[in-house]
């Protein structure tokens, strides 16, 4: 039980950590793949369990690896100007990419469509 309320401070500590970063200034749009192609790291946060380690790396034909834990997933980006970015995995799980960019750096925020998990991702560097 203890246990249990540990990881839930934990989680909801990581994501109030995360979501203040995000709300300190609004998403940069994307006109094309390029800003974010590359390697990025950060945490998953999946329901109640403890944040994972997520490693994404975009590739410049907007094709995508994600890892975390024992788990491995390939998928595609579409970069919109007037919608935003969208990402889906494995032909299952489809959501919204959020990019930002500013002088505290860059990072991305991945949400699926049905909740569930939670990413935020910086580049390596």
């Amino acid at each position: 039980m203890r246990a249990r309320a540990l990881r839930a401070g934990l989680l909801l500590a990581v994501t109030a950590v995360l979501a203040g970063c995000a709300t300190g200034a609004p998403p940069t749009r994307l006109m094309s793949i390029e800003p974010i192609v590359g390697k990025w790291q950060g945490t998953i946060a999946v329901g109640l369990g403890p944040p994972q380690f997520y490693y994404l790396t975009i590739n410049p034909d907007a094709s995508i690896v994600v890892t975390w834990g024992a788990n491995w997933q390939w998928g595609t980006i579409t970069v919109n100007g007037t919608e935003g970015a969208r990402f889906e995995l494995d032909h299952i799980t489809s959501g919204t990419l959020l990019y930002y960019s500013g002088p505290s750096g860059r990072s991305i925020q991945m949400t699926p469509d049905f909740g569930g998990w939670y990413v935020w991702v910086t580049p390596v560097r």
